[in-house]
């Protein structure tokens, strides 16, 4: 099977790929629905003699989608691309369940392309998914991140991932699968008004007619991508004279930061939560306000940020995160550490108390005790051999993860 695509898709997806060697291998995740579809046969097209992979993820919840898999298994037989069906097992029902299948689709798929050695994995996300992610996004009083178009090429979980069908709209997409004589499966939850995306989408007519297109609204959302890109640069600029790493932590001047936009200073204090913490979402604009005009001690997304003299605000990892965290000397740990010429039977941990009483200089280094209590420290059983926080032991023993914004 040779599909005929127009020439605008297909110069399109060989443009964006063509910064690939020639023999890379392709990843392309295919859910049975149009917009998946329509990519797996325009990558095949515009790319007949790369070679290309597809997989198909069945998180388990709906009874029609091992049909679905198997379907698009037959598909990708007729195209000759090579198609694996990944089953998620252990996703339990309950709250949030969207966010989470979303987060195991991810997984399931990265690891599946590691093992393909794809260079990148392509979706099939549309202009359609653009609009109905910024209605979403702007019911919910989002800022600029969450208004800002879908990335459409990034890095995550050891894998490079691709949107090649962004300029597209969903109607765009279905209109030349018919041209070709292509199905596609219809899940029944696209039809279901308890999801906040099937309601955007019922609502489009009314939208239409109010001037409020899908390609305005995609238009928008790519306008807030490049407001966001401007932010992130300027911010880069800005770090070194409000802020400076202490190995770990992050000390803020907090009169110089008090001195830029509100939108800075929730920025930066994000970054800071979030390489501390290495969680991927920020927390919520409220909380972070409230962290930089408080004169006291508080916690916030796996984090303590803690009042010093000078104005500085240092924020540091909350030692409850990580009181039960112990990691092999030659594996991260906490996401940021790793042990420089480790011996396999040492231990990265949590400095802890135990540990800080074996530290009888601590005072001297001017750090407080709630900072150096999860701060890392290596371990051979119960001896404790280094805790560079600390001043204690061989200082250089750990090397920690560069922040984003350096």
């Amino acid at each position: 099977m040779n599909p005929v695509l127009p020439h605008d898709i297909l110069s399109h997806i060989a443009e964006l790929l063509a910064p690939l060697p020639k023999d890379t291998v392709i990843g392309v995740a295919v859910s049975g629905g149009s917009d998946s579809v329509a990519l797996l046969l325009a990558l095949r097209a515009a790319l007949p003699e790369a070679p290309l992979r597809a997989a198909t993820v069945d998180h388990g919840l709906r009874i029609e989608a091992k049909q679905e898999a198997q379907w698009v298994s037959e598909l990708c037989a007729e195209l000759g691309v090579d198609h694996s069906i990944l089953r998620i097992n252990d996703l339990p029902m309950g709250p949030n369940l969207q966010a989470r299948a979303r987060c195991a689709r991810y997984d399931a798929l990265a690891a599946w392309g590691q093992d393909m050695a794809c260079s990148c994995i392509c979706l099939g996300h549309s202009q359609t998914d653009v609009a109905e992610s910024f209605l979403m996004r702007l019911a919910r009083g989002s800022g600029i991140d969450g208004l800002s178009e879908m990335r459409r090429r990034w890095t995550d979980r050891g894998m490079e991932w691709l949107r090649p069908l962004l300029a597209f709209s969903r109607t765009n997409l279905q209109d030349l699968l018919r041209a070709q004589g292509q199905g596609w499966c219809n899940d029944p939850s696209n039809e279901d008004p308890a999801f906040m995306r099937v309601r955007m989408r019922q609502a489009a007519p009314d939208l239409d007619a109010l001037g409020l297109t899908g390609l305005r609204l995609a238009k928008t959302a790519t306008r807030m991508r490049y407001v966001q890109e401007a932010l992130e640069f300027s911010v880069r600029e800005l770090w070194p004279q409000v802020a400076k790493i202490d190995f770990t932590d992050v000390l803020f001047d907090r009169k110089a930061l008090c001195r830029l936009p509100r939108e800075y200073v929730e920025r930066m204090l994000a970054d800071a939560l979030n390489w501390i913490s290495g969680q991927p979402y920020r927390p919520r604009n409220a909380a972070l306000l409230r962290c930089i005009a408080a004169k006291k001690t508080m916690t916030l997304h796996g984090c303590v940020l803690i009042p010093q003299s000078g104005n500085v605000l240092r924020i540091s990892r909350e030692f409850s995160a990580v009181e039960g965290l112990v990691t092999q000397a030659d594996l991260p740990w906490d996401s940021r550490l790793s042990m420089v010429n480790s011996k396999k039977s040492y231990e990265i941990r949590a400095l802890g108390p135990s540990g800080l009483g074996q530290c009888p200089t601590w005072r001297d280094t001017g750090r407080p005790r709630l900072a150096l209590l999860s701060s890392p420290s290596v371990w051979h059983g119960p001896t404790l051999l280094a805790a560079p926080m600390a001043q204690f032991g061989q200082k250089d023993v750990l090397e920690v993860v560069s922040p984003p914004w350096e």
